[in-house]
């Protein structure tokens, strides 16, 4: 592999790049500058500093092609405006208020879903622009180099020392094809419940000794993990219509890419790693699929790689001569003691002799002037990068994203952008080519009934949903809800957990359909812990209860009908108050027994069992038989039954079958409500199907899910609008309650009495003049209200128009657009009930102003003119 590219041929390669169809990101870099009038200073431009380093760089680069011959170095491209930048100054180190984006693993794996990746054009060529960090992330899009400096701009942020490398990879590292590749999300799945395994583990355990070994075992066991991973390299191998891997590659070893490196050390980082900006992968050094470096970057300084081995065989010792070329002198390491970082000189030489204090005087004078000698970076140019609230809860580009990998597809969804809160969804497939699905995982979030994540198997017919704390009943009544877990095997049997918040202690439901029904309880104040039903479905298909009257003794069962119950039994915990022999522990009631006519009778037994004393193997369990309407004890020498004891356990037998029936009652109503919800939900699936949820119409969406932080600011803005008005109307009302005739009757104050006394004509012409001025000022006020209406609506109108000239416009643009004329068309509509509103209660104002000026004593000679007149 020849990395080497010559300067003549880039120059070439560039010239015919400029000629070719312009890029997604050439196109958003031109449609930057045509928008932004007055861009900053250091983005069109360079100060005396940032050309002085342009010297130095190119200074540098002359001596590297003079010592290693006509090698290009990617060291100053050009910056969206078209000025060259030194690669190190465009790194803004920024910590973002987000605590996702602490982490390195959460930070690489949030700007993967960020970002829409753009693939280099072609792939062996350096790309021609590279833009500022803040103006990648307003876009969320850019190539392998825009998102690697996004994200080491991040990192180092927040403390971690990491690195931009630009190097060669594979096709399916810079494609982003992870159709062979495990999916992540799977490992992180199996950790989360490993990790919950071990909180419900007790703290105390026995240590057990450890087994025996065996050297066949082992042998053998490692030849079967070897077999099963032939295999299974042999399976992803397999040709699949999505996988172009298998195709001859055009730029075999000859496509370029970049990538973040995090070293060692800081924000205890126990080994150096890389992170995939694409991605969101974490490679070891050793052990990456990269195939070579050719430059390391940060904020501070820039290495060449002088290595010719592979990327996983390369040497970090930055500072080492031998392995790299440093572009900046770094003052810290001028004194030789760089740590792991090695030394500037790469001689091999011996131990060095002790040096004497005079020597050391003139090293330190001499390392002075070369530290004052030293051109230091300058600060960044690019802007502070930043990520607004609502495009990080977003999450992904454009609100959704398909990731195929090896037998799995996983999609992602921003919240509320989905009818039922829907954020991801797993699906598992039997076959390589992902057409036959085993299991889809799906996780939720913001749902009122607080479900979180469902599993279904559809080979199996089974379901698992887990819900949140906080779920409520499904009525007030009902001492129900707190649901945990559902499962569900269609047709076979349900299980439903619960948190242990219920009123009636109720922890888990488990019901065999037709065959048994089996609960258990906690912290119950009758110590009950456990009740069980056993049905006897053989005498639905016996005939036994034909044409026979109903018995009460029946469980509803679903699709099935009441089926009679064989058992009853619950279970008690131990009461310390009273003797365990008198404890009961368990009591079992046979309803019912089969005679040998197959009619069943209304012969029956009971079976107490009670505690065992402390420290004893058996417990005392006594039997009672039905006979003749009474329960009896066989043989008839042993102690019979009293009254009390009997009226006891039939009381018993009653209160099981209650509470069995009220539980049963419970769970239903838990289920039937479940049913509803998710019918409703398919059906508003399918009838916005294709169709675009706007979010940024209140109320656009159902009582699915909770209201987020942007509709509460939405409705606070409404609510804000709504209270400006209402407040201007007060102060218009408190106005009107204010002597409006007193700026009018200033002249006609008599100055002796300090009264005011008008005839008919000054009358009048007082009231005249009130009149005109309250007309003129409710006027002004619609015509301001208009003109604001106006405005918006001819910037509106630009808006579409400059939209619609552009021929090259891009889904980003048209988002934003949309985006903007949904927010003008929610001011529109408030201006225009405001006009509206303004209008109706104009008319009423008038009418109050006039009827106040005819019942006003101070006017009152004016309409005694016409009376006068009339007379004369």
């Amino acid at each position: 592999m020849d990395a080497s590219v010559s300067l003549a041929q880039f120059a070439e390669d560039t010239t015919q790049a400029s000629k070719e169809q312009p890029t997604q990101k050439e196109i958003r870099c031109r449609r930057l500058v045509a928008e932004n009038m007055n861009p900053s200073a250091r983005y069109v431009g360079n100060t005396p500093k940032e050309e002085l380093l342009l010297e130095h760089v190119r200074e540098f680069e002359d001596q590297f092609v003079n010592v290693y011959g006509n090698r290009f170095l990617f060291l100053c491209p050009p910056n969206e405006y078209g000025v060259p930048k030194f690669l190190p100054t465009t790194l803004r180190p920024t910590h973002l208020p987000y605590q996702e984006l602490y982490e390195y693993k959460s930070c690489a794996k949030f700007l993967a879903d960020f970002f829409n990746y753009d693939e280099l054009h072609p792939a062996d060529r350096y790309p021609t622009v590279v833009p500022a960090p803040a103006s990648v992330l307003n876009w969320q899009a850019g190539d392998c180099f825009d998102l690697s400096i996004a994200l080491a701009s991040l990192l180092i942020g927040v403390g971690y020392d990491a690195y931009c490398v630009s190097g060669f990879a594979p096709r399916f590292i810079t494609t982003r094809n992870e159709a062979r590749s495990a999916c992540p999300q799977l490992d992180a799945d199996i950790e989360e419940t490993k990790e919950e395994d071990k909180q419900e583990e007790d703290e105390f355990v026995i240590p057990k000794k450890p087994p025996l070994r065996s050297e066949y075992k082992e042998a053998k066991a490692r030849a079967e993990e070897a077999d099963r991973l032939r295999l299974q390299e042999e399976e992803m191998k397999s040709d699949s219509e999505d996988d172009p891997s298998s195709d001859e590659d055009e730029f075999e070893n000859r496509r370029i890419h970049c990538w973040v490196l995090v070293r060692k050390g800081s924000r205890e980082v126990a080994e150096d790693m890389y992170l995939e900006p694409t991605t969101g992968r974490i490679y070891s050094v050793k052990r990456c699929p990269y195939l070579k470096i050719d430059l390391i970057w940060n904020h501070r300084n820039l290495w060449v790689n002088m290595q010719v081995c592979g990327a996983s065989h390369v040497q970090l010792d930055l500072y080492n001569s031998r392995y790299f070329e440093y572009v900046m002198l770094d003052a810290d390491n001028l004194s030789g003691d760089l740590g792991s970082g090695g030394r500037y000189e790469g001689d091999d030489t011996g131990p060095t002799a002790v040096p004497s204090a005079g020597n050391m005087d003139s090293d330190e004078s001499r390392r002075a002037e070369q530290t004052a000698q030293i051109l230091d970076l300058p600060s960044p140019w690019s802007e502070r990068p930043d990520i607004p609230r609502e495009k990080f809860h977003a999450r992904c580009y454009q609100g959704e994203k398909t990731i195929f990998y090896h037998k799995c597809k996983v999609e992602q969804y921003a919240p509320y952008t989905q009818d039922d809160g829907l954020v991801q969804r797993i699906t598992l497939y039997k076959d390589v080519r992902r057409q036959i699905p085993l299991e889809i995982r799906e996780r939720f979030k913001h749902r009122k009934d607080k479900l979180f994540e469902r599993k279904r198997r559809p080979m199996q017919n089974e379901t698992l949903e887990r819900f949140l704390p906080g779920r409520p009943s499904t009525s007030a009544a009902n001492a129900g809800g707190a649901l945990k877990e559902y499962r569900e095997i269609s047709a076979l049997s349900r299980e439903l957990i619960f948190y242990k918040s219920r009123l009636d202690g109720l922890v888990r439901s488990v019901e065999i359909i037709g065959r048994k029904m089996f609960e258990y309880f906690e912290d119950r104040d009758d110590r009950l812990i456990y009740h069980s039903v056993t049905l006897d479905p053989t005498a639905m298909t016996s005939g036994t209860l034909r044409g026979g009257p109903k018995s009460k003794d029946t469980y509803p069962v679903d699709s099935v009908g009441e089926v009679p119950i064989k058992k009853m039994t619950q279970k008690y915990a131990r009461n310390p108050e009273v003797p365990a022999e008198e404890d009961i522990a368990k009591i079992s009631f046979y309803l019912s027994e089969q005679t040998s006519s197959s009619i069943y009778s209304s012969t029956g037994k009971i079976r107490v069992d009670y505690h065992r004393e402390p420290g004893s193997l058996t417990f005392r369990q006594v039997m009672y038989h039905y006979e003749d309407g009474n329960l009896r004890r066989r043989p008839s020498s042993l102690p019979q039954p009293t009254q009390v004891q009997v009226h006891k356990l039939l009381q018993m037998q009653s209160s099981c079958r209650d509470t069995i029936m009220a539980s049963h009652t419970s769970i239903q109503q838990e289920l039937t409500t479940r049913r509803k919800d998710e019918i409703s939900i398919r059906g508003m699936r399918s009838v916005s199907a294709g169709k675009k949820r706007d979010l940024t119409i209140p109320g656009s969406r159902d009582d699915v899910l909770e209201p987020s932080v942007y509709d509460l600011a939405r409705e606070s803005a409404r609510v804000e609008g709504t209270r400006e008005g209402a407040e201007e109307e007060k102060q218009e009302e408190q106005t009107s309650k204010v002597d409006i005739l007193a700026p009018y009757l200033v002249d006609f104050i008599n100055k002796e009495t300090g009264l005011v006394q008008l005839d008919s004509l000054q009358a009048e012409l007082v009231a005249k003049k009130c009149t005109t001025d309250f007309r003129k000022r409710l006027t002004d006020r619609a015509e301001i209200i208009q003109r604001r209406l106006e405005e918006e609506q001819e910037l509106l109108r630009k808006r579409r128009a400059q939209m619609q000239r552009r021929g090259d416009s891009v889904e980003r643009d048209e988002r934003d657009f949309e985006q903007y004329q949904n927010q003008a068309m929610f001011r529109t509509q408030i201006l225009e009930q405001r006009l509206a509103r303004h209008e109706m209660q104009a008319i009423e104002k008038f009418q109050d102003l006039e009827r106040m000026l005819q019942e006003d004593p101070r006017l009152a000679a004016m309409w005694q003119k016409e009376p006068a007149a009339v007379k004369g």
